[in-house]
């Protein structure tokens, strides 16, 4: 197939091309299908019926984009002020109607794509490999002179760049004086998870070196941004101003966070909403992406207060794509980056307009709950994060984006399943690569983490039918025709995995499925309650045919389209009176003849 050429704002399919084919096509006709669907009187397509993404469309050759420093104030205040209003004030939020996300497949998922991998959640890593992360090295080689290529002294974390004699080249930056590991374990441990879960991040280390491993590269006219933002050359004794900021270990060396050049060139933050006009790859508008929405839940785990788009990347990588970065996890777990974390991060915005408004027009009465926590440093190289006070359902980073406000419970679910994927022995690996300095920081940190996730879990598994990996088998029984022939099936067995059992929201003693199948074609509607089998995640149930089904006109012959679509709700009872919000919904294409239903699309 000819490969047409397109501009950077051109987002139309190339003739001949069917929606499968074009990602942009598809895009549109998803938002044109959802949102018909919600007319009066218009009939909803199915959701089998409908397009979905293609795993790795938004990695085909492109043009390379020019890179840009967007200005973060204007979006941090659009977002913190306007946007809080127009959300405080909509309808449709207030009843919990947001749009869903557009980028999602039949079975409620994301593809691979530039912006997410499927890792954990669909391969079990092993506790070497998520203690190994992205990387592919030891680190910076510390075997020769450490070339400094350019340094920052302004900001609130100052470091440096440095070449090594691999010609690796990596952004080093230091823990504040008197918390040695906060930051630079907490970057390395939250590189790790995030990567498990299937995020794009860059090699992260830990590492030690002595001030006389470093020099200055004077051939690539080494430089510093002062406190002025003033570029100035770069010498020695700046470097040593540096690392008087920070503390030495007992033995002189300094301890860092080395985070390594990702391969292409850099071309500047991703914007949580809206998408990249220079990039034809970019079809959804990033609020509308699943992996950015659920991102939202992940960021609660790891309490990632500083998720905005300063801390994301878009590299040009070959053959020659933009990929979407997440960079720079300093200010995660208990770390604030250049202190340890208090009670309002997580809680509240750093500008949350409505609190504001309550304090102002209260002369300050009015408080909220974690003013009046107590609270105090763990541990001087984990901080302070909160366990038993943690909520998954009101947890904020530190400023608001779209993809975070606009999530729905689905997305919450799958943000949660990706939280839910990680072992205690997975987590506790993690933690090994932070390289705590005692016993006490790690075992401590690990059973935070621990607690966070089985909160998150239970929270959002409670809120949805949490069933997965469905699949219709035979149970033997059948349909017979006038002439005594078994012409079809009329009863299966539906099998499934509860993820609710499988991650320890509930076990399967106390959980009951009530579901309900409708096949409008074929005049069914059948229902059924049955208890979930003890010992495993893996159920079955029985669906079999009611009195009241009759084949009628189009009896069991072949059906197409809509007419071939049968749904079946399942909700999940809890004996200990919780209940599934929603139930999820199973959609069964009716093959015809003997060949029954098989499962072609789930939603939550």
């Amino acid at each position: 197939m000819a490969v047409l050429s397109r501009g950077p704002g051109d987002r139309t399919a190339p003739v001949g091309m069917s929606l499968t084919e074009c990602p942009a096509a598809a895009a549109r006709a998803v938002l044109l299908i959802v949102t018909a669907a919600g007319c009066g009187g218009a009939r909803q397509v199915p959701l089998p019926l409908r397009p979905q993404p293609i795993a790795y469309a938004d990695t085909l050759p492109i043009p390379e984009p020019g890179g840009f420093e967007p200005l973060e104030t204007r979006y941090v205040v659009n977002d913190a002020v306007s946007g809080e209003v127009s959300r405080g004030i909509s309808l449709r939020r207030a009843v919990g109607e947001n749009h869903e996300a557009l980028n999602v497949t039949h079975f409620d998922d994301v593809v691979n794509s530039a912006w997410f991998e499927h890792r954990n959640d669909s391969r079990r890593m092993t506790p070497e490999e998520i203690f190994r992360g992205p990387t592919t090295t030891e680190g910076p080689d510390t075997t020769a002179l450490l070339a400094v290529i350019a340094a920052k002294v302004q900001g609130i974390s100052p470091g440096f760049t440095v070449r090594d004699a691999r010609g690796d080249r990596y952004v080093v930056k230091f823990d504040p004086k008197g918390f040695l590991y906060l930051s630079s374990a907490a970057g390395v441990i939250s590189n790790r998870l995030l990567y498990a879960a299937g995020y794009h991040v860059p090699e992260d280390y830990i590492f030690a070196f002595r001030s006389g491993q470093l020099h200055i590269d004077s051939e690539e006219g080494a430089t510093v941004i002062d406190d002025d933002f003033v570029e100035r050359p770069l010498t020695l004794e700046m470097v040593r101003d540096v690392l008087a900021l920070t503390d030495p270990l007992p033995g002189g060396h300094y301890v860092a966070v080395a985070s390594k050049y990702v391969p292409g060139p850099d071309k500047g933050p991703f914007r949580f909403d809206g998408t990249r006009r220079d990039d034809p790859n970019d079809h959804y508008d990033h609020q509308h992406r699943r992996e950015l929405r659920g991102l939202s839940v992940v960021s609660s785990w790891l309490n990632h207060v500083d998720m905005r788009f300063a801390n994301t990347m878009d590299a040009y990588v070959a053959p020659g794509y933009l990929r979407h970065y997440l960079i720079d996890f300093a200010a995660t777990l208990g770390s604030g980056t250049i202190r340890p974390h208090e009670p309002r991060e997580g809680t509240e915005y750093n500008f949350d307009l409505w609190p504001t408004v309550g304090r102002l027009f209260t002369l300050g009465f009015y408080h909220v709950g974690w003013e009046s926590q107590e609270w105090g440093v763990i541990d001087p190289s984990i901080g302070w994060m909160s366990a038993e006070e943690f909520d998954p359902a009101t947890w904020k980073a530190n400023w608001p984006n779209n993809a975070f406000t606009d999530m729905t419970i689905r997305d919450a679910y799958w943000g949660a399943k990706l939280v839910g994927s990680f072992s205690d022995e997975q987590i506790r690996a993690a933690v090994a690569a932070g390289r705590l300095p005692n016993a006490f920081a790690s075992d401590t940190l690990t059973r935070i983490l621990i607690h966070r996730r089985n909160r998150i879990v239970e929270h959002w598994y409670a809120r949805v039918a949490p069933v997965e990996n469905l699949k219709v088998e035979v149970d033997g029984r059948g349909a017979q025709g006038d002439d005594g022939a078994a012409v079809a099936l009329s009863s299966f067995v539906l099998a499934f995995d509860d993820y609710g059992i499988r991650d320890g929201a509930w076990t399967a003693g106390e959980a009951t499925y009530e579901w309900e199948l409708q096949h409008d074609a074929l005049d069914r509607r059948w229902a059924g309650r049955q208890g979930a089998v003890e010992g495993s995640f893996h159920q079955r149930l029985s669906v079999l045919a009611g009195a009241e089904d009759r084949p009628g006109r189009a009896g069991f012959a072949e059906l197409e389209g809509a007419d071939s679509i049968a749904t079946m709700t399942i909700r999940v009872l809890r004996h200990d009176g919780g209940k599934s919000n929603r139930p999820a919904t199973a959609y069964l294409s009716w093959g015809g003849d003997a060949a029954g239903y098989r499962v072609v699309g789930l939603e939550h």
